[in-house]
């Protein structure tokens, strides 16, 4: 316990978040350890038959790409699906009683999963649902003096249940099987008999957000954040389905659907839910970037930065915009902090020699960009660019040598 508390208390904050260390899963057919696709392609084929390897190949995607949602949604799914105990208590429980610290962490990387990338695809639910179902009828069976039941058995009890489901449940099963056009129309169904009239527009939303569908997708979210504004204060929200979060999800279509001003509303929107939600300070820091008003991106990264302290893509991210800004010192500053925050995170590492450069420090320059490519994935597009500058602030430092 001592060893194990220990190696967690030299961890970096952000993957202290993720839970205790892992050891690197073997990738089989895959030399690049630097991918972190490959972790997460590792932990999709073997979450069913074992989510204790699922999660730690997640947790090691997760931690070479913090900028990516779905590791910490999939790693929450896996854990969940390790602990039969914390499995049963997910589903079995009100909102209300699952308040307990292990499920209350476990939200937690699906709220920042969320934060990263709110229209990711949930295809995971069902896989985690089925491993509840499969357990609780052989609880069952076992417990009536049945034996084990055989898969064959479980399979149809799994596509009676399934059958019999109303539409809610019919609308869920297409979504997670990539059918959108049957899941809009099973939930549209639905919605008369939701007791929380904001899910079915909610889950619309991200339907139609998935789909490209941006002007039905922002509709539908925009109709459940007028039922999430009338329902009961008293009522217990999980913090992952936020009116913020909602908000946030109309301002992220309409920046991808080429409507700035309208995204800077709605992330100004997002704040007024919640001033803490760091996500909306950084996309309008971002916008504010691509007009040129650095000031104004700047202000708003220094926010983000505030709130989300240990956050490595936020502090990249204001390292980033301090470089475009021509703070040099101070972007070195925050790059740095995004490196010990996450020592695994290639990026930072990419700006750190650029800061280097133009402040005239070759050799820290050239530290820099080679600790971006011992990182870098393979297929990482910024490689050529980084070792070309590596070759090019070597050469200038030897010239200087002969000098």
């Amino acid at each position: 316990m001592v060893v194990a508390l220990s190696a967690a208390a030299s961890l970096p904050a952000a993957a202290q978040r993720l839970g205790p260390p892992m050891e690197r899963p073997r990738l089989r057919d895959v030399v690049d350890t630097n991918d972190a696709k490959a972790y997460y392609d590792l932990g999709l084929a073997s979450i069913d038959r074992d989510p204790g390897r699922a999660a730690d190949a997640f947790y090691w995607a997760a931690r070479i790409n913090p900028s990516w949602g779905e590791p910490l949604y999939a790693r929450r799914t896996a854990l969940l699906m390790k602990d039969r105990s914390l499995l049963f208590r997910f589903y079995e429980s009100s909102r209300r009683e699952r308040v307990s610290p292990e499920l209350r962490r476990l939200d937690s990387l699906q709220y920042r999963a969320l934060m990263l990338s709110p229209f990711l695809y949930r295809r995971l639910d069902q896989t985690m649902f089925m491993s509840y179902i499969r357990e609780n009828v052989t609880r069952s069976s076992r417990m009536s003096g049945g034996g084990e039941p055989s898969r064959t058995e479980l399979d149809y009890y799994i596509e009676q249940y399934l059958r019999d489901a109303g539409p809610w449940m019919r609308g869920w099963v297409a979504y997670g099987r990539g059918e959108f056009a049957s899941a809009l129309t099973q939930y549209q169904m639905a919605s008369g008999s939701m007791r929380d009239k904001s899910t079915v527009p909610f889950e619309r939303g991200r339907i139609f957000g998935m789909i490209g569908q941006a002007d039905s997708a922002v509709s539908e979210l925009h109709r459940a954040l007028d039922e999430m504004r009338k329902r009961d204060e008293k009522d217990l929200v999980v913090f992952y389905d936020s009116k913020a979060l909602t908000q946030y999800s109309v301002a992220v279509l309409l920046e991808g659907a080429g409507d700035p001003e309208g995204a800077r509303e709605a992330y100004g929107q997002a704040l007024q839910e919640d001033l803490s939600y760091y996500p909306a300070h950084m996309r309008l820091g971002l916008l504010a970037l691509g007009k040129g008003d650095t000031t104004t991106a700047v202000s708003e990264l220094a926010l983000a930065s505030q709130l989300a302290a240990d956050e490595p893509l936020v502090r990249y991210t204001h390292g980033f915009v301090l470089l475009v800004a021509k703070h040099y010192a101070e972007a070195v500053a925050e790059l740095r902090k995004a490196t010990e925050l996450e020592p695994y995170f290639a990026l930072p590492y990419l700006r750190l020699g650029q800061a280097f450069e133009l402040m005239r420090n070759g050799p820290d320059a050239l530290t820099s960009y080679q600790a971006f490519l011992d990182r870098a994935s393979k297929t990482d597009v910024q490689r050529e660019y980084a070792e070309g500058r590596l070759a090019e602030v070597k050469e200038i430092l030897s010239l200087t040598i002969k000098q």
